[in-house]
C-alpha cells in the first residue's frame, strides 16, 4: 500500500520566522521612537505607536507559531489508496474517499495558487463540520469557489505543480 504523507516545509517556516522577527523589531522601534518617526503621512505619534503595537502583537504571534512549527513537523495531508485526509492532525473526519472526489482544479488568488478538491457531496461536509469557525470557512469556500476544500502548498514541502500532479495521478489510480 502506497501512502503519501505531506509535511510542513522547514525552509518556508524558517523564512517566516526571520520575517516575523524583523517586523517585531521594527514594531518595537516604532513604539519606542514614535516622536522622531513623523513623516508627511504619519504625523501623529499615537498612530505610530498604535501601528508599532499591532505589528508586535501580530508578528509576535507569527513568530511563536513558526517556532512551534519548526520544532514539530506538522502533517498537512495524507494520500493513500482509500482517499485523502486533509489536515489529519486536527480532524480525522476530513477523510475524503476517492469515489467522492470528482477532480481537482486550480484557483489563483492574486499570485497565490490553490488546489480545489471538487467533491460530489459538498453539503455533507459542510453540515458535518462541528467547529463553527471551520464550518463558516467551508461554507465560504463552497459559496465563492465551488468546493469546501481548498489546499495551498505555500507551507508544504511540495510545490503547487507537484501537489496537483500527485493528486491527479492518485485520483486516476484509485478511483473505481
Amino acid at each position: 500500500m502506497e501512502k503519501i504523507e505531506i509535511y510542513s516545509s522547514k525552509k518556508k517556516t524558517f523564512l517566516l520566522l526571520i520575517g516575523s522577527f524583523l517586523f517585531v523589531v521594527i514594531g518595537i522601534c516604532m513604539f519606542m521612537d514614535a516622536e522622531n518617526l513623523n513623516t508627511f503621512r504619519l504625523r501623529s505619534p499615537i498612530l505610530i505607536k498604535g501601528i508599532g503595537i499591532i505589528s508586535v502583537l501580530f508578528f509576535g504571534l507569527c513568530f511563536s507559531l513558526s517556532i512551534k512549527q519548526l520544532i514539530k513537523n506538522k502533517l498537512f495531508l495524507i494520500i493513500d489508496k482509500n482517499g485523502i485526509n486533509v489536515n489529519p492532525e486536527k480532524n480525522s473526519s476530513e477523510f475524503i474517499k476517492w469515489n467522492n472526489i470528482e477532480g481537482f482544479s486550480e484557483l489563483k488568488i492574486q499570485s497565490q495558487k490553490m488546489v480545489l478538491i471538487k467533491i460530489n457531496n459538498p453539503d455533507y461536509w459542510i453540515e458535518n463540520e462541528k467547529n463553527l469557525i471551520r464550518k463558516k470557512l467551508t461554507q465560504f469556500n463552497f459559496t465563492n469557489y465551488g468546493s469546501p476544500f481548498c489546499l495551498s502548498a505555500v507551507s508544504m514541502q511540495i510545490n503547487h505543480a507537484e501537489l496537483m500532479k500527485v493528486l491527479n495521478q492518485n485520483l486516476k489510480k484509485y478511483k473505481n
